[in-house]
C-alpha cells in the first residue's frame, strides 16, 4: 500500500542506510515509459520541487516537501531551512510535535484503533490460500503472522510498507518536518497542526472491516515487495520529483490483478481523494486564519502538487508562487 506510505519517510545513520539496497525503479523503466510517465508530470501544476513561496500582500508562506523518515542528506536540508523557521511568526505541520504525543498516547489507549480486539481474525477472515500467502509475506518482512492476524487492514497494509532494514533505527521516523518542528521550538517560534491527527486514522478505518479486508487483497500484491519502492521514494524525493514515485506505484496497482480493474480503479481514486484532496482543501482555511505575515507550511512533499495540491489551491486564493532553493 504505497499510497499511504509514499505519505510517512527521514536519517538512519549511515551503517543503517547501507543496509536498505535496492533499485530506483525509475532506472528500470523503458524509453516509451519515461516519456509516458514525464509526458503526465508535466501536464500536472506545480509537479516539482519541495520548497515554493506563496506571496500574497504583506503575507509570505513558505511550503516545504517533507519525507517523513530520516535520511543523512536530511542534515543540511534542515541546517539551510533553519533560518528561515527561525525568523517565522508560525510552523504549521501535519501534526505538530505536542499533538503527535498526544495523538500516540491515544493510540496506546485505544488499540481497537490498530486491531482487531472484537471477533475473528484475519486468520479466519482470509481464505486458507490467502492467509498463507499472507503470512508468507508477513515473515518475509520479520513481523509473526500471529501478530499481523491481529492487525486491523489499513494498519498492516502501512505497516508493511516500512522495509525491515529501517526497524532497526529507533529515530526512523524523525524526518523533516520533526526536524523542522525541533528548530521552530528551540527557537520559541509557535507550531501548530494543520489538522487532527487523528483524521487520517478516521479516514482509512472508516470502512467497515468486512470491505477491508477485501481491499487488503488488492493491496498484497503490493506490500512487502522489499526495498526497491522505498528507495524510488527517497531518490524521486531528493530529485524534488515525489509525484514520479506515486504515479510508478499507481501503475503497479492498476496492474496488480486484485480485484476487478473497474474496482481497482475507483479504489485508487478513492484513496487519493480521501488521503491527498480533501485533506489539502481542508489545510487551505488553517493556513488562511495563522497569525503573522511569516508563515512556514511543512508537509509531505505529495502534497505540494496538483490540481488539488497545496500551491494550486493557494494560488486560487490569490497568492503568487514561485520555486525556491532546497
Amino acid at each position: 500500500m504505497r499510497l499511504l506510505l509514499t505519505v510517512f519517510f527521514l536519517l538512519l545513520p549511515a551503517s543503517l542506510w547501507a543496509a536498505c539496497t535496492g533499485t530506483d525503479l525509475r532506472t528500470a523503466l523503458t524509453e516509451e515509459e519515461r516519456a509516458g510517465f514525464e509526458a503526465r508530470i508535466a501536464a500536472v501544476p506545480f509537479s516539482g520541487g519541495n520548497h515554493w513561496i506563496a506571496r500574497r500582500g504583506s503575507r509570505t508562506v513558505h511550503v516545504i516537501g517533507t519525507l517523513h523518515i530520516n535520511d543523512p542528506r536530511m542534515a543540511r536540508i534542515s541546517a539551510d531551512l533553519a533560518p528561515l523557521v527561525r525568523q517565522a511568526d508560525l510552523l504549521l505541520m501535519e501534526a505538530s510535535p505536542a499533538d503527535k504525543a498526544a495523538f500516540e498516547a491515544e493510540l496506546g489507549r485505544t488499540p481497537s484503533l490498530m486491531l482487531i480486539t472484537e471477533g475473528p481474525t484475519l486468520i479466519d477472515r482470509l481464505p486458507a490460500a490467502e492467509w498463507e500467502a499472507l503470512a508468507a509475506k508477513v515473515r518475509d518482512n520479520g513481523m509473526p503472522p500471529w501478530m499481523a492476524a491481529k492487525m486491523r487492514p489499513w494498519f498492516l497494509a502501512l505497516s508493511m510498507a516500512f522495509p525491515p532494514c529501517l526497524r532497526q533505527d529507533k529515530d526512523v521516523k524523525r524526518g523533516l518536518d520533526l526536524r523542522l518542528g525541533e528548530i521552530a521550538e528551540a527557537a520559541d517560534v509557535p507550531v501548530q497542526s494543520l489538522e487532527d491527527p487523528m483524521t487520517i486514522i478516521r479516514m482509512m478505518d472508516a470502512d467497515p472491516l468486512e470491505e477491508q479486508v477485501r481491499q487488503l487483497r488488492a493491496f498484497t500484491a503490493l506490500m512487502g515487495g522489499g526495498t526497491d519502492g522505498f528507495i524510488t521514494t527517497v531518490e524521486a524525493y531528493f530529485d524534488q520529483q515525489a509525484l514520479y514515485a506515486l504515479l510508478l506505484s499507481e501503475r503497479d496497482f492498476l496492474q496488480s490483478g486484485a480485484l476487478t480493474q473497474a474496482e481497482r480503479e475507483a479504489l485508487w481514486a478513492e484513496s487519493m481523494e480521501m488521503l491527498m484532496d480533501q485533506r489539502n482543501r481542508s489545510w487551505i482555511p488553517v493556513i488562511e486564519a495563522a497569525e503573522g505575515d511569516r508563515i512556514v507550511v511543512a508537509a509531505g512533499a505529495l502534497h505540494l502538487p496538483g490540481e488539488a495540491g497545496v500551491l494550486n489551491l493557494l494560488q486560487q486564493e490569490g497568492y503568487t508562487l514561485e520555486r525556491a532553493p532546497f
